[in-house]
């Protein structure tokens, strides 16, 4: 049996065009976003959403503005870039006529699928926050600000970045994502934008960490008092990119969630 076809295209959506994936088609309307300095080629690639039943879900995995393939111009990181990407994502759905949908969003990307649901109530049914934190505290700015000189990273670890794009594409953005995380640190109390949205949502929510992820803190504490309608799952071994590595697992507890949802 042959592997299902991965769709790949662009929609002009607001002023520029955006890239996408598409895979399945099925009832069950799924949009992922991808991380910093990311793309859906390396964040939600095939392996993954073959994990899924084909006629069961129709996955669609958004490059947002200046990463991936919706370039040029590259990505401008600042403050509110999450909150502005997620027009980005309710308008493709939209053109695409895959309403109503569940948002998921993996690290950065969670940032931005709390903003999809915040804004598009009436589109979005479910929101899953993968590996995801809208806060950032002392330790967790000073380990960006560790990580800020991506020649200095370990050959392993630059990798996955440099598939897709360029040493200095990498160098520039990752530099940019710091200051945004220091300034988030030291001028915002920590909280991203996305903090502020996250009382006023109302829809099933899922948050699924790695218990081995040293980026995000304890979802009981950051997300359960002011989720109204929440489910946590941890993969004991996993790291921040858990859903990569074990994606049977993680397409398990998703499938599980939009079934009990």
């Amino acid at each position: 049996m042959t592997a299902p076809e991965l769709f790949e295209g662009y929609e002009f959506i607001k002023d520029r065009n955006i890239g996408y994936s598409r895979y399945g088609d099925g009832p069950n309307y799924i949009l992922c976003v991808c991380g910093a300095v990311g793309c859906y080629k390396k964040d939600w690639p095939l392996s993954l959403l073959k994990c899924f039943p084909p006629d069961f879900v129709t996955i669609v995995c958004i490059d947002p503005p200046g990463y991936g393939t919706s370039r040029p111009p590259d990505r401008i990181q600042e403050v509110n870039r999450c909150k502005m990407d997620a027009e980005y994502c309710l308008l493709l759905m939209k053109t695409l006529q895959f309403e109503p949908f569940t948002i998921v969003g993996w690290s950065e990307g969670a940032r931005t699928a709390i903003h999809v649901a915040g804004q598009g109530k009436q589109a979005v049914n479910r929101m899953v926050l993968v590996a995801g934190g809208s806060k950032v505290n002392k330790l967790g700015a000073m380990a960006f600000q560790g990580m800020r000189d991506t020649d200095h990273w370990l050959p392993q670890a630059r990798s996955p970045y440099l598939t897709h794009y360029s040493n200095e594409y990498l160098k520039i953005q990752w530099a940019a994502l710091c200051n945004v995380v220091d300034q988030v640190y030291q001028f915002c109390g920590g909280r991203f934008p996305c903090d502020y949205v996250l009382p006023s949502i109302k829809c099933p929510s899922l948050v699924i960490n790695g218990g081995m992820d040293r980026f995000c803190g304890d979802p009981r504490t950051n997300f359960q008092p002011v989720l109204k309608d929440l489910r946590i799952e941890v993969h004991a071994q996993g790291g921040h990119d858990f859903h990569i590595k074990y994606p049977k697992w993680f397409s398990t507890q998703l499938i599980d969630f939009i079934k009990k949802t």
